[in-house]
């Protein structure tokens, strides 16, 4: 699933490049499949290592050491191009000491409609982060109740059929907030299931997404933003019930922790080949491609790498107070390599 994560990272980069296929914007699409499979990985996650409501507190931390350290770098190397080179563009025009901190904590770029933060955002896809960080607030109590996720599950359905149809904010509420996305995270969670519903929920959502794109495809005036979040569920589930089966490889460990670090170091590329005028032409594309893969790799072996120790410790003891008994490296790998590759 590291390939996979790779690639979507890839297509998110590219798609901020201007990219469009046939009409499509594919980086919504690629950040729903992320979004989906996030689901899935932090519903093992949970199981495996923190299953009861009193080791909420220690998820939280964990999701929080494989976040933040590579976002504050990034944020850090952002800024400091910024102030160099005095590029500025509708992403980075209103900068104020306030915004900057907002940005550090991630959170409030989820929300950058309400605070006007879309001017001052030190990496802008980073909004998606935002929301991937609520949804683990609630994540626990979703996953540790099937009760509350299958409830919460089609409400969260009614949510974006209201912004399908327009009735709602679309590009809010059918794409950026949780409420009208929170069915995509859940959907990817039950493929971490063995009981019939868990079966059941990923093929419902996939028929219902694919019979609505054909037969009630959305209005692009009136409901922005629905087609590409239609067409990434329709492929990510598929995706995710493919390759969370395929054999294990070390290329996939290898692509998986480079997907990060791409995902959050693209838009400073980007923001460097147009300040010397670079022009958009195959040239560009490699230079992005390698310069992208090139600091995630630095990034992932100097930042992430030494976290990654401390957080096999932090399972460690949760299983062993949860009885669970598995071997630490063991249980990284399998859910940091075979599933998330990094996540």
């Amino acid at each position: 699933m590291g390939t996979l994560r790779f690639a979507l990272a890839i297509v998110v980069a590219l798609s901020h490049t201007g990219t469009v296929f046939f009409g499509y914007n594919t980086g919504v699409v690629a950040v729903v499949s992320f979004f989906m499979i996030s689901g899935y990985v932090m519903a093992l996650l949970v199981e495996k290592h923190y299953g009861s409501v009193g080791r909420v507190g220690h998820f939280y931390l964990d999701r929080a050491a494989r976040l933040f350290p590579q976002f504050w770098l990034y944020c850090l190397l952002g800024g400091l191009m910024l102030w160099w080179t005095g590029y500025r563009d509708v992403f980075s025009s209103g900068c104020t000491g306030g915004k900057v901190a907002l940005n550090a904590l991630v959170i409030p770029l989820n929300f950058f409609q309400f605070g006007n933060l879309e001017s001052c955002m030190l990496i802008p896809p980073a909004w998606s982060l935002g929301l991937e960080i609520t949804f683990y607030l609630v994540a626990p109590f979703f996953l540790l109740s099937p009760k509350t996720r299958w409830i919460s599950l089609p409400a969260s359905l009614l949510v974006f059929g209201a912004a399908y149809i327009g009735a709602i904010d679309s590009d809010m509420f059918g794409y950026r907030l949780l409420p009208g996305v929170l069915f995509i995270f859940l959907t990817g969670a039950a493929f971490s299931g063995r009981d019939r519903l868990s079966k059941i929920i990923p093929v419902t959502v996939w028929v219902l997404a694919a019979a609505s794109a054909v037969f009630f495809p959305p209005n692009d005036t009136t409901s922005p933003m629905i087609k590409e979040v239609l067409l990434g569920v329709v492929l990510a589930i598929p995706a995710l019930a493919i390759t969370r089966r395929l054999p294990h490889f070390k290329i996939d460990d290898v692509l998986g922790n480079l997907s990060y670090g791409i995902f959050l170091n693209h838009f400073l590329i980007i923001w460097a080949l147009r300040h010397f005028g670079h022009e958009t032409d195959w040239v560009y594309f490699l230079i992005l491609f390698f310069s992208s893969a090139a600091l995630a790799t630095i990034s992932f072996h100097l930042i992430e790498r030494p976290v990654i120790s401390w957080r096999r410790s932090l399972r460690s003891r949760n299983d062993l107070n949860l009885g669970v008994g598995l071997n630490p490296a063991t249980s990284e790998i399998e859910i940091e390599g075979r599933y998330a590759a990094g996540g």
